[in-house]
């Protein structure tokens, strides 16, 4: 197993920009920022619901990674380099450069030793490389779903993803025309299918597109996966389901309100509990009325149903 050194060098925000260019130079050109600002710009864009808690701070880290490792040597020249960014009228504060030694693993598969063959009333979901479901009684009526969601977001784990399953049981689905906007790993689309739809699947992200079409095919049902969203999708439907963010819900809600037939449904999960009341307020606007509110952890999931 081959170890990385994991090079950390502190240094204000102000030359940040200009020590990417020195780093550059001395051939290091793929680096990790950590910059507290980040978090709060997405917060102020709105770039999502949940963000970690951060300290303010004039410094970023900037982090590399080196397989062949650098010298006690090589590392004060490239400090030094960096503090010397005073010369240019810059402030770099005290730069600060520390080490650690972090041992290569395989991320994309080491997470699969954490992810089992899990239960929600009628549907259970199998890890596609779960050979059997020893853990899980399997009953004859039950839904068994095998999943290996690679990339994308949908493992049936997530609190917003389990209450989208739980919502979809309380649905008689035979024959209804269902749209997965954000399908991610397609586990929704999948069980919906399973549930006697007719489903049609969007995501923007070419992964979560492959690994949906993928894990369709592993579960030997029919539809289709198209890469962008809503207005990718024909007909009109009668339930409409998006596990996204409070902002991608709310910019969608006037649209799936204009398509969906008289007393479709939509569900919506992937809403923080502080943006549930404005996801809410908009969904009473345009005459949704609540069908359905569930709350896990900090998370809120909605069947909404047009009069």
């Amino acid at each position: 197993m081959d170890t990385w050194q994991e090079v950390k060098i502190s240094i204000n925000r102000e030359a940040a920009e200009a020590a990417y260019a020195v780093l550059d130079q001395l051939g290091i050109s793929n680096v990790v920022v950590e910059d507290a600002s980040l978090v709060d710009l997405a917060r102020e864009q709105g770039w999502g619901d949940y963000f970690p808690e951060t300290v303010s701070s004039e410094q970023v880290v900037i982090v590399c990674y080196f397989p062949e490792h650098r010298s006690s040597d090589e590392l004060e020249v490239i400090r030094k380099r960096l503090q010397d960014l005073e010369a240019f009228e810059l402030n770099p504060g005290q730069v600060e450069v520390s080490v650690r030694y972090v041992h290569e693993r395989d991320w994309a598969n080491a997470w699969k030793a954490y992810y089992h063959t899990e239960r929600n009333g009628q549907v259970v979901i199998q890890p596609s490389w779960e050979q059997d479901c020893s853990d899980v009684e399997i009953k004859p009526d039950d839904i068994v779903v095998r999943l290996d969601p690679g990339m994308a977001f949908g493992t049936g784990t997530h609190p917003s993803t389990g209450m989208c399953i739980a919502f979809l049981q309380e649905l008689d689905l035979k024959d209804e025309t269902v749209w997965d906007v954000g399908t991610g790993s397609g586990i929704l689309s999948i069980i919906a299918a399973k549930l006697g739809a007719e489903v049609q699947a969007v995501d923007i992200d070419p992964v979560a597109v492959k690994t949906a079409q993928d894990n369709r095919d592993l579960n030997q049902v029919q539809f289709p996966v198209f890469q962008g969203s809503i207005e990718h999708l024909t007909g009109r439907p009668t339930v409409v389901m998006a596990n996204i963010i409070a902002d991608v819900i709310i910019q969608l809600l006037p649209e799936i309100y204009r398509l969906l037939e008289d007393g479709g449904k939509f569900i919506a999960a992937g809403v923080i509990q502080e943006r549930a009341g404005d996801v809410e307020a908009l969904a009473s606007e345009l005459g949704f009325n609540v069908a359905a509110r569930e709350h896990q952890q900090e998370w809120v999931g909605y069947i909404f149903q047009k009069e």
